[in-house]
């Protein structure tokens, strides 16, 4: 009897993780990137991605570490990537200082 207990607790346990990291915020640092970035799992493939606002400069960075770290999460390439904010229009010779965009803010759903 306690030999079952002992099974059946020690095979939940992985559900009982997974489902109190779902709708929780991880703020997280890529050290091959250099980037800050927050990611919440809002679904079991389903997830929002945040990465804190940068320079101009750095977009085009954070956009490649953006589809990295989504073909990473769903563990394949087929992934849909809605982005929701933080783009900017891009303009080679500007004639104003650029207002910042914010954050870069993407919505992630793996394909299944």
């Amino acid at each position: 009897m306690l030999r079952k207990l002992l099974c059946s607790v020690v095979l939940l346990t992985p559900f009982v993780l997974v489902a109190t990291e779902q709708g929780k915020q991880q703020a997280l640092y890529d050290f091959d990137h250099k980037i800050h970035y927050r990611q919440t799992q809002l679904a079991a493939n389903k997830y929002k991605l945040s990465i804190r606002e940068g320079s101009y400069q750095e977009f085009a960075k954070q956009s490649v570490f953006l589809l990295r770290l989504s073909a990473q999460l769903c563990k394949s390439d087929e992934f849909n990537l809605k982005l929701l904010s933080g783009v900017q229009e891009f303009e080679k010779f500007p004639t104003e200082p650029r207002a910042n965009p914010g954050p870069l803010v993407a919505e992630l759903t793996c394909q299944v």
